[in-house]
């Protein structure tokens, strides 16, 4: 396949001035000392499409692209000087992204993480030509870090353990509903500087799920050596929390989410203090419960609904999780809310 390789200051119309700043000082810096919005046509040579930086509080900046390239085209930069944190939604589409020698495919609905505390030698992104790709990209300044990072239990991340590029799997319904309305109002630019800030905000905090479930995650003493491995098991508990009704095992899991059983069955466990089926029983068994107060589902269905193929393995799993048998907690639901 033949890409063509392309630098920053040529792929957008303008870049110039902004690529020579970005190597001159830290990117937010460059972002805190610019007024307004930066709205760049792409060089019609290489494909259709726009890219805005729209600045937001504390130096921060969110970075909004739609692109149909011409070709297969891979968009570079080098030396990038960056102290902050950053997260990229692929709307639609998808790219594969290249941090000196760590490369990682974003698709669709996916997130990605990028934490440098230096400088970046070699950063790319690689299209293939005639798909439409529309992204967001937060970059969180080291002044907003500083703030507020140990606030929002981000304390962890700061450890060098987290340094570069990762791809954190697919982001909530939430999260695409917001991105969508964020997209949508810096392409209608129907909202200003501090509205803006509070959306992109807002879709930060939605991702911060995913690292407050590392607090008990002890980087020195872990046997996962790699914060790729963490991210990745990170996507297989998301995949197990959407997919508990018919969850696959773990051999087919762990193919699925790029690492072998082994260290998925016991990186697990270090992260989140139990195993993979308990885990999964937990969540299969809130859910039920959740079923059961409506009083309009039966047992046997509620049991399917939440993938277990047994009614009374349900039973029996449910009791010892709660103390009650599914129909003896439906009747203490009913008498209570008789007496009320």
């Amino acid at each position: 396949m033949s890409i063509r390789h392309i630098s920053f200051t040529k792929f957008l119309t303008g870049a110039k001035l902004l690529h020579q700043s970005h190597q001159s000082r830290d990117i937010s810096q460059q972002v805190k000392q610019d007024v307004g919005r930066q709205h760049y046509q792409i060089n019609p040579d290489y494909g259709q499409g726009w890219i805005q930086i729209s600045p937001l509080i504390s130096g921060s900046s969110l970075v909004t692209m739609s692109f149909t390239p011409k070709y297969d085209i891979e968009i570079f930069e080098q030396d990038i000087k960056h102290s902050g944190l950053g997260f990229t939604l692929c709307l639609e589409g998808k790219v594969e992204c290249i941090a000196d020698d760590v490369k990682i495919m974003v698709s669709e609905d996916e997130s990605c993480f990028q934490r440098f505390q230096s400088v970046c030698r070699y950063g790319a992104s690689r299209f293939a030509k005639g798909i439409n790709h529309k992204y967001l990209t937060m970059h969180l300044s080291h002044d907003w870090l500083t703030q507020c990072g140990r606030s929002l239990g981000l304390a962890i991340i700061n450890d060098r353990y987290w340094s570069g590029l990762y791809n954190f799997g697919k982001y909530s319904s939430q999260t695409k509903l917001l991105a969508s309305t964020v997209y949508q109002s810096v392409l209608n630019n129907t909202v200003n500087h501090h509205l803006l800030s509070a959306k992109a905000l807002e879709l930060w905090s939605l991702q911060l799920e995913k690292f407050q479930k590392l607090e008990k995650f002890n980087v020195t003493t872990s046997s996962l050596r790699k914060a790729e491995d963490v991210a990745r098991i990170i996507q297989a508990e998301q995949f197990i929390r959407e997919n508990y009704q018919s969850p696959p095992n773990l051999l087919s899991l762990a193919r699925y989410i790029g690492i072998n059983d082994n260290k998925l069955k016991y990186g697990f466990k270090e992260i989140y203090q139990e195993t993979v089926f308990s885990y999964l029983r937990k969540i299969r068994l809130k859910r039920a419960k959740e079923l059961l107060s409506y009083q309009c589902y039966s047992i046997s269905k509620v049991s399917l609904d939440v993938g277990y193929t047994s009614s009374s393995h349900f039973a029996v799993a449910f009791k010892k999780a709660y103390g009650l048998s599914p129909r003896d907690y439906q009747r203490q639901l009913l008498n209570t809310a008789k007496q009320e």
